[in-house]
């Protein structure tokens, strides 16, 4: 730009005031006509962020085209407890996964659901959860009662501990000494002082650990129904035992449904549902006689 307007400067065709805006605009010019080149790293980012978005939406919305009208239907149940009627379950292909599950539950029951990997143990619960439609059936859950799911790897969130302990439920209606009290019984007394701390808690904290949180919560939320989904696969059968029992003393009223494999499991619960394989078709769940 200097090449060609310093001449004109010189000679005085043009103040040094011209020659600065000429200078000012010239880079602006620059500037515009070289965005797509400064920018094409952040625009190639976008666009596989966007492709892979609606990728995901059109996944979805045949997911849901391919979903049989009728699916699972969750009611609620008048009398208190949980009925299953009937209920099988696909996968989103339409393969058959389980048929004809038919089960009670009533208010205080502790029940293990175990089976084969792969036979539709957690399908099952999610199942009851609400997010898995593929099937068809009738599952009925209790009105108004406070429900709660401990996956194997449970969601811990970015921020403060207590926020991590109380989650779903925000951490400001929970008092700081029930928090204390339930990470203490659940063996992390060295996270007490910390509940204020800010960290990606599920990196700082070991499989077991987070179980352990998951445990704490359910002390702390107290819920009429707890679906543990392999909730202790990380810890021994010793904090097994524990943590179970911790449930059991101070949830007496809630009713425990448990997917798992351990042996270590069964006498923990009063109730043993089994889910097999009839050759290559779908798996069914038989509830075996209470041991004497």
């Amino acid at each position: 730009m200097f090449e060609f307007a310093a001449p004109r400067y010189f000679r005085g065709d043009i103040p040094l005031g011209g020659l600065i805006q000429t200078a000012s605009a010239f880079g602006q010019v620059q500037e515009s006509l070289s965005f797509i080149v400064s920018s094409y790293p952040d625009i190639a980012q976008w666009r596989s962020v966007m492709a892979r978005l609606i990728g995901f939406e059109q996944t979805l919305a045949r997911v849901q085209a391919e979903k049989k009208a009728d699916g699972v239907r969750r009611l609620e149940d008048l009398t208190g407890g949980l009925a299953i009627e009937n209920v099988d379950l696909s996968l989103p292909g339409g393969r058959p996964l389980v048929e004809g599950v038919s089960l009670n539950l009533r208010p205080g029951d502790t029940a293990l659901i175990s089976g084969p990997s792969g036979a539709g143990k957690s399908t099952l619960l999610r199942a009851i959860a609400g997010i898995w439609p593929f099937g068809r059936g009738e599952i009925r859950l209790p009105r108004e009662s406070r429900v709660l799911f401990l996956p194997q790897k449970p969601y811990l969130p970015i921020g403060t501990l207590r926020e991590v302990v109380s989650y779903p439920m925000p951490s400001s209606g929970i008092e700081d000494a029930k928090l204390r009290e339930a990470l203490e019984v659940v063996g992390l007394p060295s996270l007490v002082p910390r509940l204020d701390e800010t960290a990606h808690w599920a990196l700082a904290l070991s499989p077991g650990e987070q179980q352990r949180i998951a445990f704490a919560r359910a002390l702390v939320q107290r819920p009429a129904w707890l679906f543990l989904d392999e909730a202790t696969s990380a810890v021994d059968e010793v904090a097994e035992a524990q943590l179970y029992a911790l449930v059991r003393d101070r949830l007496p009223g809630t009713t425990v449904l448990s997917v798992g494999h351990r042996r270590s499991l069964e006498p923990l619960h009063a109730r043993r549902l089994v889910v097999a394989h009839n050759g290559p078709g779908p798996a069914t769940i038989t509830e075996l006689a209470a041991r004497a």
